[in-house]
């Protein structure tokens, strides 16, 4: 790819990093007390404005809004894989890969919880040009049997099989979740190997395991503090392939009685710098927190187009996990300054 090619994409997506959601607006938003007003104000944001035109305030479901949300970062994602004419593209398309794992994620809970409206609200029909999944078939799927039928001659077919139960009750959701997170870094390592050498593919697989070790730790908090599960469970659920962090460290953080005492080893560990001094009430908060400093570090400094893409779609991700929680607080009335507390930005 040529310097030119390099510094466009770069420019492109720094520049539609600059229209996203600024410190004042999380300032505002966090102020509404009714779904109407949130929607109002972001049809007004640069950043929606387009996604959101066709949009009554009056009238929209979260659940759709939410999936408009996201349709507005795929199109974004979209916009810049396109602008890549290189070799290395399938790196580049790995956030289709995701795409289509919470797709199917999101299908196996509508039959387990029966909030089939709610849950299929929620899954992106725009996704159905972008991905060789028969989305008209997984969207009227009800039950397993359907969705392995729907996923036909797909590798997905071959990692859900051993899943299957026709009781809904019996679903191993997490093991399912799990199954699909290691072919994703499976998939995310294998492209980089492929594609990259020298310090480039030194970056990119750190970005990769910061995410898995961020990933794993949040994975023994919660199971060990709302669910009391043993280490046998929680080690089931870990992505170990590609983490730096030793057995015996993973097994130390299992070990502890008190789960809050993992924060304290992340105020401690390589992470901390990119942390500040906010009062961290939830475990995913601080990890997100990590991930952000770390993106806005690459969107900033980064001269190599694969880094700058990836801290976008990392950045992007974090903005749509702060809307969502803010419609969740805005649903359930939670305070304003909870809501704050859940926001990274």
């Amino acid at each position: 790819m040529s310097s030119w090619s390099n510094n466009a994409i770069i420019t492109k997506a720094k520049s539609m990093y600059g229209r996203f959601l600024k410190p004042s607006d999380y300032d505002k938003l966090i102020k509404f007390h009714a779904l109407p007003d949130l929607v109002g104000f972001l049809k007004k944001h640069p950043h929606y404005q387009e996604v959101l035109k066709d949009v009554s305030e009056a009238t929209v479901h979260r659940g759709n809004l939410e999936s408009l949300i996201r349709k507005n970062l795929f199109d974004q994602v979209i916009k810049l894989i396109k602008t890549v004419y290189s070799k290395d593209s399938e790196y580049y398309e790995l956030n289709i890969l995701k795409q289509e794992h919470e797709i199917i994620l999101s299908i196996i809970r509508t039959f387990i919880s029966d909030d089939t409206e709610d849950q299929k609200g929620k899954l992106p029909y725009f996704f159905d040009v972008h991905t060789d999944l028969d989305m008209k078939k997984l969207i009227k799927v009800t039950s397993f049997e359907e969705l392995l039928l729907a996923l036909e001659n797909t590798h997905y077919e071959d990692i859900l099989k051993p899943y299957y139960t026709e009781n809904k009750d019996n679903i191993r959701y997490l093991d399912i979740e799990h199954a699909l997170e290691a072919y994703y870094y499976d998939e995310a390592f294998r492209r980089i190997e492929k594609h990259y050498s020298g310090s480039l593919k030194k970056d990119l697989e750190s970005i990769y395991q910061t995410k898995i070790e961020l990933g794993n730790i949040t994975k023994i908090y919660r199971l060990k503090k709302f669910y009391q599960a043993d280490p046998m469970t929680i080690k089931g659920v870990l992505i170990t392939e590609h983490s730096r962090l030793k057995e015996k460290k993973i097994d130390e953080m299992i070990a502890l009685k008190n789960p809050d005492d993992i924060l304290k080893y992340l105020s401690k560990s390589e992470y901390q710098r990119y942390t500040n001094d906010k009062d961290y009430v939830y475990i995913e908060y601080y990890a997100g927190q990590i991930r952000y400093e770390l993106a806005k570090k690459f969107m900033y400094f980064s001269t190599d187009v694969p880094k700058v893409y990836t801290a976008f779609i990392t950045l992007a991700e974090i903005e749509i996990e702060n809307i969502t929680n803010i419609i969740e607080g805005i649903r359930y009335q939670v305070s304003e300054g909870e809501i704050k507390q859940m926001l990274i930005y």
